[in-house]
């Protein structure tokens, strides 16, 4: 996801380009997306805003039950990019005073790969569920409790309250 921006950057202020996001990501730990929409480069004074909404298509794995499932996660994408070299004279500019790491290169190549990784894994919930009332894995035998039904009798006590366990007996005869 890089594009050539050294025409934009011959513009005046407040020139504009509109592109298409298209493409795939690697964003952690194997978490993969894929990403599609529309963002436009906007020239300012010193560099270029990249803004628009870009859809991500991500895999991941599902809290309860393990499993992978795709979700859809709508980005909103908002950050200034900045020139490392002045487009027409090759000259090597100061990057300003406020500057956040987003840069174009020597090259006048804008990459927006960076940018859609932080996003995409920003907007991704602390505990992914593939359906909200998913059932997760039987703590005995592991089966997946969405898929069929577990065959444990349920009823494990653990070891620390059997003696508690003892005395409801004792008081049930």
């Amino acid at each position: 996801m890089q594009y050539n921006v050294a025409q934009l950057l011959k513009e005046p202020t407040g020139a504009i380009r509109r592109v298409g996001v298209d493409g795939d990501l690697s964003v952690f730990g194997g978490l993969k997306a894929g990403c599609r929409g529309n963002v436009e480069f906007v020239r300012t004074h010193q560099g270029l805003l990249v803004r628009g909404m870009v859809d991500a298509n991500v895999t991941t794995t599902c809290s309860r039950c393990l499993n992978d499932f795709a979700s859809l996660s709508p980005l909103e994408v908002e950050e200034e990019y900045f020139p490392l070299v002045d487009v027409n004279t090759g000259r090597r500019l100061d990057l300003p005073w406020d500057y956040e790491g987003t840069i174009i290169d020597t090259t006048h190549i804008l990459d927006l790969t960076e940018l859609l990784r932080q996003c995409t894994l920003a907007a991704q919930p602390i505990k992914p569920l593939c359906q909200q009332d998913c059932q997760g894995l039987c703590q005995e035998c592991g089966v997946d409790l969405n898929k069929e039904n577990c065959v444990c009798s349920g009823s494990a006590i653990d070891p620390r309250w059997s003696s508690l366990a003892a005395l409801l007996d004792q008081s049930e005869t």
